[in-house]
Formats: structure tokens, sequence, C-alpha cells
């Protein structure tokens, strides 16, 4: 796994914040803030699809490795936002918020 200062984890970093989804955060939230969170998803991606190549195991069980019993109550609460985002875009045409 390279280093955030690696020309193509930085470049995922930047690709990352180029997408339409970032720069509608980054309206709502600060560039600091905007950029951490691009840092950390990158880190994240990278930890778990390093275990799954490695360790062979799914997403979930990946996703529940790294965050035990809180992952439940994290799968329960974005299942629910996700659910009202999906009600609300057949009202709107806003893509989360």
């Amino acid at each position: 796994m390279g280093e955030i200062g690696s020309p193509s984890i930085k470049k995922a970093i930047n690709d990352l914040l180029e997408t339409s989804l970032f720069k509608e955060i980054s309206k709502r939230n600060s560039e600091d803030f905007v950029q951490k969170l691009a840092e950390w998803l990158v880190r994240y991606i990278l930890i778990a699809s390093s275990m799954n190549e490695s360790l062979k195991i799914d997403l979930v069980e990946i996703l529940f490795n790294l965050h035990g019993e809180k992952f439940r109550k994290i799968l329960e609460i974005t299942e629910k936002s996700f659910h009202v985002i999906e009600k609300d875009t057949e009202q709107s045409n806003r893509y989360i918020w």
C-alpha cells in the first residue's frame, strides 16, 4: 500500500475530489474537511480491497471486521437514510440533499 504522497494515491484523491458528489459536499463543508474525507476514503478503499484480495472475504465481512458490532448500527442507519433518499428522489431531482 502506498503513502498519501505517492502519485497514484494523490491521483485517486484528486479524482475523487473531482466527482460531482464531492463537489456537492464541498459546497456544504470546508475545503479541509472535503480533502480529509477524500484521503480517508481512499485509505479505506485500499484497506478493504487489500483485505478482499489477501483474505478472500466479501465486503460485508470486511466491514464487520473493521467496525465490529458498530457495523450493524451503521448499516441500520445508512439503510434507513438511503431508503428515505430513494423516496425523496421520486419526488425531487436533488441528488443527496
